[in-house]
């Protein structure tokens, strides 16, 4: 199963062995104040992998928040 999630909208939920994330307007910038939350749901045991084949934060504005994990992580 390929779940391939793309869309103007900002957050979700995501279920499936494999998906893709796109930010709103990618690959021009998104909309000030965007907060965007995904849910990625697996079984127990499933490891979830992020891998970014794009990515840019803006200083001082932006964040990237990993959390539910053992340890939260936050970028």
């Amino acid at each position: 199963m390929i779940l391939l999630w793309s869309d103007d909208g900002c957050g979700g939920t995501l279920r499936g062995q494999s998906g893709v994330i796109n930010s709103p307007n990618y690959p021009q910038e998104y909309s000030n104040n965007a907060d965007c939350t995904w849910t990625i749901l697996a079984e127990p045991g499933d490891t979830i992998a992020l891998v970014f084949s794009d990515f840019q934060l803006e200083d001082d504005y932006d964040v990237l928040e990993v959390s539910g994990t053992e340890g939260s992580s936050q970028w």
